[in-house]
């Protein structure tokens, strides 16, 4: 992806408090619903953004995304919102970058027998460059993924702690909010159930190195590949996997925190996309 032929960029995300820090940034903002849609179309940073809230679930991402692309022909696609962290160096507020989305359930060789002809959905390399950046940018230290941890053979599972984080960058913006806080780029499992069985998650280690669960991502970017847009998904993490939904629901101030981590970084990365910034 040429950052020079990014004119239009779509950010879907499938929750109201997940879009509202994104809006709030728009100039010239106008808001239409569309086909059951909400969309806000503006611009940010001297970039045209349209602003998509779809829903949750797979199959609500899955037509949100191709709606975006057939009317709105974005050069680049990105998924912003809120997960549950099953990698124990992120914490709420912390900030993950899918370099991979797999789908939890779903018998992806299957899948793979059409296009994008791929049994999982890698990130556009390019857009995860300039997320890195913009992660380093707000003040967020890299660190571990499960990948890494696994394979250095560090892996102790979800409740233990690993090694110590890489220290901030020190060329972060002062007072941008990320400063204390991680980020990873790891990869993300899609589930259309919200999973709180152990079991469960620690197979999502086994089959995939899960840092982190969603329900939206990997429909989002199947689709994108084959429309050949560029994607990446941000995930701002809003509680661990294993808690509960309604005990989930009731921390709205996690929510919210979350929701703004990632909204922050997509802001940061048009900023770092325009040719001029």
């Amino acid at each position: 992806m040429d950052r020079n032929n990014v004119t239009t960029l779509a950010v879907q995300c499938a929750l109201d408090r997940e879009a509202a820090p994104i809006l709030a940034a728009l100039d010239h903002a106008r808001e239409l619903t569309l086909m059951g849609y909400r969309l806000s179309i503006g611009t940010c940073a001297g970039m045209d953004l349209v602003v998509c809230v779809g829903g949750m679930g797979v199959a609500n991402s899955a037509s949100c995304t191709q709606f975006l692309i057939d009317r709105f022909n974005p050069q680049a696609l990105i998924f912003s919102g809120i997960a549950g962290s099953i990698n124990p160096s992120l914490t709420i507020g912390d900030l993950l970058i899918g370099a991979e989305q797999h789908y939890a359930e779903s018998n992806t060789a299957i899948i793979a027998e059409c296009p994008p002809y791929l049994e999982y959905f890698p990130a556009d390399p390019d857009l995860l460059k300039v997320a890195i950046r913009a992660a380093e940018a707000l003040g967020y230290g890299r660190a571990d993924s499960v990948g890494d941890l696994v394979g250095s053979g560090r892996w102790r599972g979800r409740i233990a702690l690993p090694a110590p984080a890489a220290e901030v960058a020190p060329e972060s913006d002062p007072g941008a909010g990320g400063q204390g806080g991680h980020f990873v780029v790891g990869n993300i499992s899609t589930s259309d159930r919200f999973n709180t069985d152990p079991e469960v998650l620690d197979d999502l280690v086994t089959r995939f190195q899960a840092d982190g669960e969603a329900m939206e991502e990997a429909a989002a970017a199947q689709i994108s590949g084959k429309c050949g847009v560029p994607f990446l998904c941000l995930r701002g993490i809003s509680n661990p996997c294993g808690q509960a939904y309604d005990d989930l629901n009731k921390s709205e101030a996690n929510m919210g925190r979350a929701a703004d981590t990632a909204a922050r970084t997509v802001l940061k990365m048009i900023s770092l996309l325009n040719p001029e910034g």
